[in-house]
């Protein structure tokens, strides 16, 4: 079955209408590298108080970014239905 070319723009148009939501995506999982770095140096250096700090903020972030993961996973999922 072929899409005809309106049909596929307005798809298009449809998943990339949410890039500051996949901007936000790239810009928590750099975050998380960043404290995963950071964690590695605190585990190093033996800072307990960082490595707790830092323990929380992880799985803070990777709490968001599984949210926003998921909600974008459910709008792909929807307009594919579509």
């Amino acid at each position: 079955m072929t899409i005809g070319l309106p049909v596929a723009r307005a798809r298009i148009r449809a998943v990339t209408s949410s890039s500051s939501e996949w901007e936000a995506l790239a810009a928590l999982t750099d975050r998380l590298d960043e404290l995963r770095g950071r964690l590695d140096m605190a585990e190093a250096n033996n800072q307990i108080a960082a490595i707790y700090a830092l323990e929380e903020a992880i799985a803070e972030t990777e709490a968001e970014r599984e949210r926003l993961f998921s909600r974008l996973q459910d709008r792909l999922a929807d307009e594919t239905a579509a």
